[in-house]
């Protein structure tokens, strides 16, 4: 019996820490000659044992010259044209480059002539794939990006049955959280901060579009919807902890934060029946959030505040979302007059939670953010503070390979270790990895009930369909 217990007590301890899918297991490689697959394996492994994968896109088993989101997965190789079939390819090697620059930080230069290498086998393999239509089933099965929850903890932890109770908990947290938004705002100590330098020169959709349908957007064109869609935000500030600024890791694993007015930018795309659409995402991070009382299972290091803008074919927002780093609260502002929910979808009960609509502003909001939880408390449009700290945009990239205190933040699985919350312990029935913990782009599972990603491709379909035109009296 002891030793039973021993083996109950790893499988669990190894689920509620995180086992999160191996995204970068080791496979044969197609369509390569043997010196690049042996250069590709060597790569993959070395990164491995360095501890330095950079885990936000998926390698597709035998394909590791490429890496998906699960956008670009979300494509039938097999059903595109040449030419999309190219751009496809030509975007997931892109994928695959940046992440390979973004292991070799902290390695010297010679792992950059490395990755030269890896580039010209990942080029000659596109043009073998091309040419080889019986791989294109098998690239099409290996690029489906695998979910980040866990089966085995679900079905160890008996999870049809804790599912009812998991929606009735969420409820009550969600519950309260949605019922202080919009409220009378407290006479807290408000520290503002707005985008840093003026309005860039905009010029709105429609776009000209790739092959595969993507809006085309020159850098300064992204950089011009970012500065134009980037909010301000009010912070009740109690603490140090309520200071935005800069997450990273020392040499020695431990957390690191420099205070600092930076917030982190990245384009993603989603579908909208029929149409591919950008997406702004913002994402502003906190050192701590501190505990609220002797016993807080939320409490832990590192906070945040992810803030996403969808924009219609037109550019203008259609539809906001919001979440934090870990994954959690994900709540949607839909704009009055652009989309309508769906008949059927559950709204406020686990996992679509509805805050009440924007009004069609040409413009960024004023997030407001409560002390210490940091959650919304309000978003406001037309209103801009008279005093208020400048912070500036930064490249969510920065954040995916050697951090400035010499580190990496996260993990060969999408986790942020160190940031691990108490709630994972009642949560791991969920299948959701170390509920609580901050986690890495592409790794957000934002249901407790059900499977969902924040960068499901097909989420705002899920739930939204588009507005009507009003009708003439």
């Amino acid at each position: 019996m002891a030793w039973r217990s021993g083996c109950l007590l790893v499988v669990f301890l190894l689920l509620v820490g995180g086992c999160a899918t191996n995204r970068f297991s080791s496979f044969h490689h197609l369509a390569v000659t043997p010196e690049c697959a042996a250069q590709l394996q060597s790569w993959r492994d070395r990164t491995s044992d360095a501890g330095t994968l950079d885990a936000q896109d998926w390698s597709p088993p035998g394909f590791s010259y490429l890496r998906v989101d699960r956008f670009l997965a979300s494509y039938s190789f097999s059903g595109l044209s040449p030419d999309q079939q190219r751009e496809w390819l030509q975007r997931a090697h892109r994928k695959a480059v940046d992440a390979w620059w973004l292991e070799t930080q902290g390695k010297g230069d010679g792992h950059g002539a490395q990755v030269v290498e890896l580039e010209v086998c990942g080029r000659a393999a596109i043009e073998r794939l091309l040419d080889h239509p019986e791989l294109w089933p098998e690239l099409d099965r290996a690029k489906v990006v695998p979910d980040s929850y866990s089966t085995a903890a679900r079905v160890i932890g008996l999870y049809p049955l804790i599912a009812p109770l998991v929606r009735w908990r969420a409820a009550g947290v969600m519950g309260e959280i949605m019922a202080r938004f919009g409220g009378e705002l407290p006479p807290e100590p408000w520290r503002f901060y707005r985008p840093a330098g003026g309005l860039a020169a905009l010029e709105g959709g429609p776009w000209p579009r790739s092959s595969l349908g993507i809006p085309v957007l020159t850098p300064d064109q992204r950089e011009a919807l970012f500065r134009k869609y980037a909010p301000v935000y009010a912070i009740a500030t109690h603490s140090q902890h309520d200071v935005p600024g800069r997450p990273g890791r020392g040499l020695d694993g431990r957390l690191r934060f420099l205070p600092e007015p930076v917030v982190y930018t990245q384009l993603a795309w989603t579908r909208w029946h029929g149409e591919v659409l950008p997406q702004l995402v913002f994402t502003l991070w906190f050192s701590a959030r501190p505990a609220d009382g002797a016993v807080d299972i939320y409490a832990g290091a590192f906070d945040g505040l992810v803030w996403r803008v969808t924009l219609g074919g037109d550019g203008a927002p259609l539809v906001y979302d919001v979440v934090h780093p870990c994954g959690c609260y994900h709540q949607w502002l839909p704009v009055e007059g652009r989309v309508s929910v769906k008949a059927g979808v559950g709204v406020n009960r686990e996992p679509f939670w509805l805050l009440p609509p924007a009004r069609p502003v040409d413009g960024a909001p004023t997030l407001y953010l409560g002390a210490g939880h940091h959650q919304l408390l309000a978003v406001v449009f037309g209103s801009s503070p008279a005093r208020a700290v400048e912070y500036h945009l930064r490249d969510y990239r920065r954040l995916r390979g050697m951090s400035y205190a010499g580190g990496r933040l996260f993990g060969g699985d999408g986790l942020v270790a160190g940031t691990e919350r108490q709630e994972r312990f009642l949560l791991w029935p969920t299948g959701v990895v170390s509920a609580g913990g901050m986690r890495q782009w592409g790794h957000h599972a934002v249901a407790f009930v059900g499977r969902v990603h924040l960068d499901d491709p097909d989420l705002l379909e899920r739930y939204f369909l588009p507005a009507l035109p009003a009708t003439a009296p």
